[in-house]
């Protein structure tokens, strides 16, 4: 991927992010360090060192403010205190980005991510569905374990883009989010008058209806075998447009270096998570 190509909308990240900074008592040029852990998801989560090196040499680097040869360690520290602000300035961009648009089809779901090292406090043990690429490669159609965090995410399906999101421990069913992302989405963009709402079967829940029904949102959500027979998916020809968070969440596997988490504490996770989305708005916005 060639960065340089991005690099108006890399300083348009920029600008956001050094309004968010100062709402949280930072100089303009703390903001440097945020979109420089996005820069690092940009490159397919390299390591901070590889990070420094390619700043030090690099117009994206001389964008940002960076000097040659500078202490990579400072990565690190930026992190430890990068949740909020991080997710700040991804509302922001996201905000910007569907400025006078309005949303018609929402797809919600979730999607793994391991824990860095089986000492993680805040990470537990939780199902997984194998995507459709892994179950062709192992032969395999059953859930499976993962000892990690979920990524939950709600996404405009017709541009592809993620809207709202949050992060939380591999066990907690996906449906526990749907009141929250929804709430997020309605609060933040405007909601077209034929708006649908795609998901799987996870979301095939009485109060998910009563809500969306309370909105006039028609939901398209797969019914739930509950293990008697095999989960149907409604008949509307839209719902196959759900995929589109699927294929989100594939570009932050395979470009963006989202399966390549290398922090302790669901904190530093959020961070990481928080910067592979807002590289993934940077490319595909």
């Amino acid at each position: 991927m060639n960065i340089t190509t991005l690099k108006d909308k890399i300083h348009e990240v920029l600008a956001a992010a050094r309004i968010v900074v100062r709402r949280h008592g930072h100089t303009k040029k703390y903001a440097k360090h945020i979109v420089a852990l996005i820069v690092k998801q940009l490159k397919n989560g390299i390591s901070d060192r590889e990070l420094a090196e390619f700043l030090s040499d690099n117009a994206i680097g001389r964008l940002l403010g960076y000097k040659k040869d500078f202490d990579f360690t400072i990565f690190s520290k930026v992190r430890k205190g990068a949740n909020e602000i991080m997710s700040e300035t991804y509302e922001l961009v996201v905000n910007q980005t569907m400025k006078g648009k309005q949303v018609r089809l929402i797809a919600q779901d979730s999607s793994d991510v391991s824990a860095h090292s089986q000492k993680d406090t805040d990470a537990r043990f939780g199902h997984r569905t194998p995507s459709k690429k892994e179950q062709f490669a192992r032969k395999i159609t059953e859930k499976e374990f993962v000892f990690g965090y979920k990524l939950h995410l709600t996404a405009d399906a017709e541009v592809e883009l993620p809207l709202c999101f949050t992060t939380a421990s591999a066990n907690r069913n996906d449906k526990t989010f749907f009141h929250e992302l929804y709430d997020a989405v309605k609060r933040r963009f405007t909601i077209n008058y034929a708006t649908k709402f795609l998901a799987d079967a996870q979301y095939d829940s009485t109060d998910v209806y009563q809500e969306l029904h309370h909105d006039n949102v028609k939901p398209l959500i797969a019914i739930n075998g509950r293990g008697h027979y095999k989960s149907t998916i409604p008949k509307d020809p839209e719902y196959g447009k759900r995929w589109a968070i699927e294929r989100i969440f594939s570009r932050l596997k395979e470009v963006f270096g989202f399966a390549k988490n290398r922090y302790v504490g669901i904190r530093r996770v959020r961070v990481h998570i928080c910067a592979c989305l807002l590289a993934y708005v940077i490319k595909y916005s």
